[in-house]
């Protein structure tokens, strides 16, 4: 899980550094563009407490550790396909979001399951 908390951090200075750039630097085409990038800011933000949830269960309830791991994977491959490919999109720098940024959906969608079924996996303290 160790790994998991490196990447966590580093994710979320990535996702204030992304804001900053795309409120103060970033010359996006139109406003459409913009809208784009503050999609994949948004969901970027807001998979960084899901990350968390699935380090702490994997760190704090070692029977539900590979579950953890694997809501956390979801999670990871999830924003870099969706996050990924809208921010490409609105920089201009792709026109690859057809097949990415969907499954970068669905794999998000799958992470939430997954934390739930991890959860699961904990057990009551008595």
């Amino acid at each position: 899980m160790r790994i998991l908390w490196i990447l966590l951090g580093l994710l979320g200075v990535a996702a204030v550094a992304l804001g900053a750039y795309g409120s103060h630097g970033a010359a996006f085409a139109d406003a459409r563009a913009q809208a784009v990038f503050d999609t994949a800011l948004s969901y970027h933000f807001a998979h960084l407490p899901a990350l968390g949830l699935a380090a702490l269960i994997g760190s704090l309830a070692p029977a539900a550790g590979r579950r953890a791991g694997i809501a956390a994977a979801l999670f990871l491959a999830g924003m870099a396909l969706f996050c990924g490919a809208l921010y490409l999109k609105s920089l201009g720098l792709a026109e690859i979001t057809n097949p990415l940024a969907p499954t970068g959906g669905f794999l998000l969608m799958a992470g939430w399951l997954a934390l739930a079924w991890a959860g699961m996996g904990c057990r009551a303290r008595r």
